[in-house]
């Protein structure tokens, strides 16, 4: 039987009966599925995975457009801006010393000039 997860067509299914496989979330038995499993992660039937993936998805597209991000207070490391040398106190991520840091100011304007 092929699976049809709707976006990319039919997947060839694992014939899984003789492993004795049961759903980590409701217990019922697994007797196929889209992939080889490994014995280090669970499995879930279809019902379960769809339960699953909707509640581990943000709404609208990868981002909860309702609640503003959470900062990261980062007055005490002393960021400057790397365009126009500003301080820095407060960051919607945890900087790398890798990476160059922007205030809001310039990283609105870096936005505004890229192309996607």
């Amino acid at each position: 039987m092929a699976y049809d997860n709707n976006s990319f067509g039919a997947r060839q299914m694992v014939d899984v009966s003789a492993m004795g496989l049961k759903c980590a979330g409701c217990g019922a038995a697994i007797t196929e599925l889209p992939f080889q499993p490994t014995s280090d992660r669970p499995v879930y039937c279809r019902d379960c995975n769809r339960n699953r993936k909707q509640s581990d998805r943000p709404a609208m597209g990868g981002a909860d457009r309702g609640a503003p991000r959470p900062m990261v207070d980062v007055a005490a490391m002393g960021l400057k801006c790397a365009s126009c040398g500003a301080d820095v106190t407060e960051l919607p991520f945890q900087p790398s010393s890798d990476r160059p840091v922007y205030c809001r100011d310039c990283n609105r304007n870096r936005r505004q000039g890229r192309s996607f």
